[in-house]
């Protein structure tokens, strides 16, 4: 069982020592729109059967255009939150989110591509070293030095929660001003400095801890999808890993494997 993620909420102080994290990009004007309408609906505010407000009251309200309103009801429609009527209308239909977003390994191999766009928010981030623990996690030296970086996974056009904690691990010893939207080999190397020869992927099951729980928005003591992925360079040794905790209902994981034509 991986130790305990505990990412901190943004906006805290950081500890003594630490870094700051990179800014995250403001969500757009329906992001905001449809995040707040969803926190309504998940929190009982706008129950299953009620109509929302019009889209010009909404509009109004939120003090947005027409077509932000808009965008933001058709990313609760994906969500499977609402339904649209013939005249625009939008009615509560579900209570809770069903939507899966599953990690897909590329047709090579290589793994860590997700199939909906997502992006990192780092929420912390601090030097740490000589934890037996954590070598024996990333099968690495207690002795090596790594910049942690910890935080939420969010969706491209995420309007409910994250969808994992992740903790990343890298050699480095200076924060980078940016984090790519995925860590694949191809983003890392110009990060490390270093070509990644290998790329390890370890699936296991585990249970959501309180912690995990609260910034998922998942129920605690719940089935857990934690995907670990350890890069090497050439000759074995680690230069990064990445490990991301999904709540079980909201993640699978995809496979391809190609026949070598010889």
């Amino acid at each position: 069982m991986p130790p305990d993620h505990r990412p901190r909420r943004v906006g805290t102080a950081r500890r003594k020592g630490e870094s700051p994290a990179p800014t995250a990009a403001a969500p757009s004007r329906a992001d905001r729109v449809a995040r707040l309408l969803a926190a309504d609906i998940l929190e009982g505010r706008c129950p299953v059967g009620s109509d929302l407000p019009a889209e010009a009251d909404l509009a109004a309200t939120h003090a947005v255009g027409a077509g932000a309103v808009r965008t933001a009801l058709r990313q609760l429609e994906s969500l499977g939150l609402v339904a649209r009527g013939r005249g625009g209308a939008a009615r509560v239909v579900a209570g809770d989110i069903h939507a899966r977003y599953a990690v897909a390994a590329r047709i090579d191999g290589t793994p860590g591509s997700y199939l909906a766009r997502t992006r990192l928010h780092v929420e912390r981030q601090r030097q740490v070293s000589g934890d037996a623990e954590l070598a024996l996690l990333l099968g690495a030296p207690e002795t090596a030095s790594w910049l942690r970086l910890s935080g939420l996974r969010l969706a491209a056009d995420a309007v409910f929660g994250p969808l994992s904690c992740f903790d990343l691990w890298l050699g480095l010893r200076t924060p980078p001003a940016a984090l790519p939207e995925e860590i694949t080999p191809e983003t890392l190397e110009p990060l490390l400095g270093t070509a990644i020869a290998e790329v390890e992927e370890e699936v296991t099951a585990g249970v959501l801890t309180p912690a995990q729980a609260r910034f998922l928005r998942a129920r605690g003591g719940t089935a857990s999808l934690c995907i670990l992925r350890r890069f090497r360079r050439r000759g074995g040794a680690v230069v990064a890993a990445m490990r991301d905790i999904h709540p079980a209902d909201r993640a699978g994981v995809l496979l391809r494997l190609r026949r070598d034509a010889g």
